[in-house]
């Protein structure tokens, strides 16, 4: 839906009959990841040369005819996508310039938004009264344990630095966050190794230790789930995504502070230990995509940043 289309003065484009290049890049400011529905404003910029191009935006699977304006304002739609913007840039006696950005838009709508397929049907639910963030979760085996990641907002970073991002996949902490005591609700704590110890007993059916692979958990813990109708486990003949037991792991990979990218969405799901293995490295378990095991490793403390699940 088009909100608004201001006037550029733009008439009719003629045909390049020269190849002088424009000077700059064009630039404008988007989100990669939106709420489906939101009001967004795009202003291109960057050419220096000409002074005077016309601008001309396209967005795939919604504006697909040109939308001729340095300014547009855009409503997009309330379904779930991924949409490609396209800002032109033309001048008569210059070739056209052109940038894109991939956007999607992100339903955060409990069981029938971007994120489907997790079991929460049976599960309580608990709210966090420093920010009355619902989290449903699970009593497995002697404990209650978070059946999604935690996304408080006191410390850690949101998935791509998006806020929309924080209220699905949860948030990256490094373990000097997650472990300083505070990072869990009142009531709840992060886990140690012999928490996850009794997570394991429970999934394998028989004592294990921290440092076992737990063989066939990943299979019995991590559901078929789907973002904006793609898989977000992708598909295994090793790890069958039966999901018995109600833990919900996604693969939302881990960040590395020193560049502040995020890294192996879709591959690996990692989740700290309370436990530290050196004075530098902690633990943590992750589950890999195309494996059934939830394998223990340990890690930087400050370096690398993973998702935290909370137990009592």
């Amino acid at each position: 839906m088009l909100v608004a289309l201001l006037a550029s003065g733009a008439g009719c484009i003629k045909e390049n009959t020269s190849y002088n290049y424009m000077e700059g890049s064009i630039s404008f400011d988007i989100d990669n990841y939106i709420y489906a529905g939101d009001v967004v404003e795009l202003t291109a910029g960057g050419i220096t040369t000409p002074e005077d191009p016309a601008w001309g935006w396209v967005i795939t699977n919604f504006h697909t005819d040109t939308l001729y304006s340095r300014t547009i304002v855009v409503q997009f739609p309330d379904t779930p996508d991924e949409y490609v913007v396209k800002a032109l840039a033309y001048h008569p006696d210059y070739i056209t310039e052109s940038a894109k950005r991939t956007v999607v838009t992100v339903d955060t709508t409990l069981m029938t938004g971007s994120l489907q397929g997790l079991p929460y049907t049976s599960q309580k639910v608990f709210v966090d009264p420093r920010d009355s963030r619902a989290y449903r979760y699970q009593h497995i085996g002697n404990l209650d344990w978070f059946a999604e990641n935690l996304a408080w907002e006191g410390a850690g970073y949101a998935y791509a630095q998006s806020p929309v991002l924080n209220h699905v996949f949860g948030r990256h902490y490094t373990w000097t966050e997650a472990a300083r005591g505070d990072i869990c609700p009142s009531g709840w704590r992060l886990p140690g190794n012999s928490d996850w110890e009794d997570l394991g007993q429970a999934l394998c059916g028989k004592a294990v230790a921290f440092e076992d692979d737990w063989g066939g958990a990943a299979s019995k813990v991590t559901p078929d789930a789907y973002f904006n109708g793609e898989r977000f486990w992708p598909f295994s003949v090793n790890n069958k995504h039966t999901a018995e037991v109600k833990f919900n792991p996604l693969p939302c990979g881990y960040m590395q502070t020193n560049d502040g990218q995020f890294y192996g969405l879709n591959d690996y799901g990692m989740w700290w230990s309370k436990d530290a293995y050196n004075s530098e490295q902690a633990y943590y378990r992750y589950i890999y995509w195309d494996s059934d095991s939830f394998k223990p490793a340990f890690t930087s403390k400050t370096g690398i940043a993973l998702n935290v699940r909370c137990v009592r």
